[in-house]
């Protein structure tokens, strides 16, 4: 820009190069003087503004840039006599719009609009408000584009906007995980009240009074283990859950488990199978039992109340240096849009399925945070009607590892 302005100037004035230093008219030599001191000054007022300011034709040949231009479009002077306009434009825009818009300004109007920017040579994106007006340049009529970087504030708008939108369906689940709870709760209260009252009756006979036990203490369970997921989602919240490091016979714990369902899943028309690759002592490693039992727990209860008909299959294979467990069954299944969202606290895969299979929502949640407190991972894989396989991960401790 400086060699631009003294190449207009010792035109005007007739001097060569430099000869105006050698001017014999002090008067000249002292305007000469002003104009430079001017001109820094007008230079630096120029890099200062904090907005991108750009000089260019109606063509998009680039005349002027100030310094955050130079910053914003990741451009520098020796740029200007090899790119256009276009070129520093971005590419997910409508670049046809460039020559109309110019065309415009050249005719009096001063256009105002959005603009989404990527930096030149590079990917980096950046949403810009730009604004168009007319400036006279040595003597000819250019258009002076200034631009306003509003990334930052685009994605804090946008980040606001996904909190308020997490935050109305974080409401919205805990207004359904209530109701349901509610629901869970009350069923087996009830069934624990009214049955009681039976008992009292003097005409109950001893069948009858087994059978109202039975029932008392099936709703009782039931009751004892939605009130143990809560406490439980609220000793993680508050971060006073801990893991309890022993060693564990994981082929114990299975053969466990098998026995507890198997006759649940015997009711229910279902096939068990288990499946254990190591032997006894193969198996053991060190870990928090407790931990690993419920997570299996919840799988298995999910897998009993989501199939109808087929099988369930359960164990562990060794993978790397982690045990890699797993939950297969012939259940409904579940959409893939719902494979994150189902480990969420107090979500279920759809509201219709929470009310027509129960549950609290509680379970998968808890699973995870169990399995990420014992340094594992936890997914699955499942499609509608093809049933599902949940999978996770505990790391194979050996006893130097125990504390």
């Amino acid at each position: 820009m400086a060699e631009d302005w003294r190449d207009k100037r010792n035109q005007i004035i007739g001097l060569g190069d430099n000869s105006y230093k050698k001017s014999y008219y002090p008067q000249l030599q002292e305007k000469i003087a002003e104009i430079e001191s001017s001109y820094s000054n007008l230079i630096n007022l120029f890099n200062s503004i904090n907005d991108a300011v750009i000089i260019h034709d109606e063509n998009g040949k680039l005349y002027q840039i100030n310094k955050k231009a130079k910053e914003l479009y990741n451009i520098d002077d020796a740029d200007l006599d090899n790119v256009t306009l276009n070129d520093i434009s971005s590419s997910r825009n409508n670049l046809d719009f460039i020559p109309e818009i110019c065309k415009t300004v050249m005719d009096g109007e001063s256009p105002v609009f959005d603009w989404i920017l990527v930096k030149y040579k590079t990917n980096i994106e950046s949403y810009v408000q730009v604004s168009l007006n007319t400036v006279m340049w040595y003597g000819e009529k250019r258009i002076v584009a200034v631009v306003r970087d509003f990334t930052e504030r685009m994605k804090f708008e946008m980040e606001l906007v996904a909190a308020k939108e997490k935050a109305q369906e974080g409401d919205r689940l805990k207004t359904a995980f209530l109701h349901n709870l509610s629901h869970e709760i009350r069923t087996p209260l009830n069934a624990i009240c009214g049955f009681a009252d039976f008992l009292s009756e003097p005409s109950v006979t001893e069948n009858e009074r087994k059978s109202y036990i039975s029932i008392i203490q099936k709703s009782s369970t039931q009751l004892l283990s939605i009130i143990t997921d809560i406490l439980t989602i609220s000793f993680l919240d508050t971060m006073q859950e801990r893991v309890k490091n022993d060693k564990v016979c994981i082929n114990e714990v299975i053969r466990e488990l098998n026995t507890i369902f198997s006759s649940r899943a015997s009711n229910a028309g279902l096939l068990l199978h288990t499946k254990t690759p190591l032997d006894d002592a193969q198996s053991e490693i060190y870990t928090d039992r407790t931990k690993i039992t419920q997570i299996l727990t919840n799988l298995l209860n999910n897998a009993l109340r989501f199939t109808s008909d087929g099988f369930i299959e359960f164990g562990y294979r060794h993978k790397e240096n982690n045990l890699e467990f797993f939950v297969k069954d012939s259940g409904i299944g579940i959409k893939p849009e719902f494979h994150k969202k189902i480990f969420e606290r107090f979500t279920q895969a759809e509201i219709s399925i929470s009310e027509k299979y129960g549950g609290t929502g509680l379970g998968l949640a808890i699973s995870k945070s169990f399995t990420e407190l014992l340094g594992g991972k936890i997914w699955l894989e499942s499609e509608p009607g093809k049933g599902s396989v949940f999978y996770f991960t505990i790391p194979i401790k050996l006893p130097l590892e125990k504390i």
